[in-house]
Formats: C-alpha cells, structure tokens, sequence
C-alpha cells in the first residue's frame, strides 16, 4: 500500500474522496490518489475548492473531507509496515543486473568495434559510382517519363 509522501490533503477522483492524510501513513486504498494542498497553508473548505477547480464536476459543497482520528491504529498500521520492509531482503524487488557480465559483454563489443575496417576509398568511390549510374537509370526509364530518351 502506498504512503502519503508529505502531510497533506489528498483527492481520489474515482470515488471523490478528500483525505487528510499524515506523511509517510498509508493511504486508505490502493487507488490513485492526488496532492490537493498542505494542511498548513489552506483550510479544509479551500481544500474542497481547490478540488472543483482542477476536477470539474465535482461538487465542493457535497464533498467531505474525511479526517483519520484513530491514530493509535493508524500507528500501528505504519509499524507494521516498516516491520514489514525491514524483513524483505535488501534489494528485493529491485532489477539484480549482473555488472561482470555487463562489463565483459562492453568488452567484446569494444573489440569487434576495434576490429572493423575503415572503409577504403575505392569502395567509396564505387558506392558513389553506382548511386549515379542508378539515378541515370531511374532517370531514363522512370515512370514520369513513358518513354526511353
């Protein structure tokens, strides 16, 4: 479950809900949920105000901002998941990339790069070459023309 980042007022737009939820607490779902304002700074009504503005149709005077008041179990909730992120092993969850290999694999590629010729200007003058000799065949026998000049 994911925890509010800073203290503040939080919108779910899906079921309409205005929280004020204290940092690092969860939220009350999974859902997404959006910063609306810090507690400090604005009032539960600007809150609601704030909400109208930026998600059209709601309705600030229907709107009720939901206070968590049991904070005992709010506290016990957070403990419980700080024990819980203390007994995951370190780095789980994480993408475990194998640096040696990833080292020796830029090695090699660092090689075949080494190893590759540097073209010959001849064959650059070849390349060249048979461009023009295609651009007169395209030329001659395009479909623009109809005919053979």
């Amino acid at each position: 479950m994911a925890r509010a980042p800073q203290t503040g007022f939080y919108f779910e737009p899906l079921t309409e809900r205005l929280v004020l939820v204290i940092e690092g607490f969860p939220f009350p779902t999974d859902d997404a949920w959006a910063y609306v304002g810090d507690p400090l700074e604005m009032p539960p009504e600007m809150a609601r105000l704030h909400v109208a503005a930026r998600w059209p149709g709601v309705d600030p005077e229907a709107l009720l901002v939901e206070f968590d008041t049991n904070f005992e179990k709010a506290v016990a909730e957070m403990e419980r998941l700080q024990r819980e992120e203390l007994s995951r092993p370190p780095g789980s969850g994480e993408i475990d990339f194998d640096v040696n290999a990833l080292l020796e694999q830029a090695e090699q590629l660092r090689e075949m790069a080494a190893g590759l010729k540097a073209p010959d200007a001849r064959d650059v003058e070849k390349v060249l070459e048979d461009q023009t000799v295609g651009e007169e065949i395209a030329a001659a026998y395009g479909p623009t023309s109809g005919s053979k000049k």
